[in-house]
């Protein structure tokens, strides 16, 4: 995958986990967490098939795993800044959509792989093909 690709998917990735955080900020922090958790995982699976046509494998434990992780530090983030922060949903979401965006390139080895392109049949002398 290029580099530019690379920015684009994390880019891409920041804005919507960190919109989706933003979208639940009335619900309580925790529900919330779970919830962008369990969107975010079922996307990726949902992606997995898609991007594995285009010959890229999807390695989902690793990736839902680091992003789960970023989750539950903005939830206690935000649990922490809810009394001092006027807008403390915003704020988290704005530094999670960051942590993906500048975060996300430096797992990408271990989020997907390229393929290799699967060689054509040969055919041996006296084979009908």
């Amino acid at each position: 995958m290029t580099s530019s690709s690379k920015v684009i998917r994390y880019v891409l990735g920041g804005l919507l986990i960190g919109g989706f955080w933003y979208l639940n900020r009335g619900r309580p922090v925790w529900e919330e967490a779970l919830r962008t958790i369990a969107v975010f995982a079922v996307v990726m699976f949902l992606l997995r098939s898609r991007l594995k046509r285009r010959g890229v494998e999807v390695h989902l434990v690793p990736l839902v795993a680091s992003k789960a992780v970023l989750v539950v530090i903005a939830a206690v983030v935000e649990d922490q800044l809810m009394d001092t922060v006027g807008n403390a949903s915003l704020v988290v979401a704005a530094g999670l959509g960051l942590a993906v965006m500048l975060l996300g390139p430096l797992g990408d080895r271990h989020y997907f792989t390229r393929l290799a392109p699967s060689a054509p049949a040969r055919s041996t002398p006296g084979q009908l093909t």
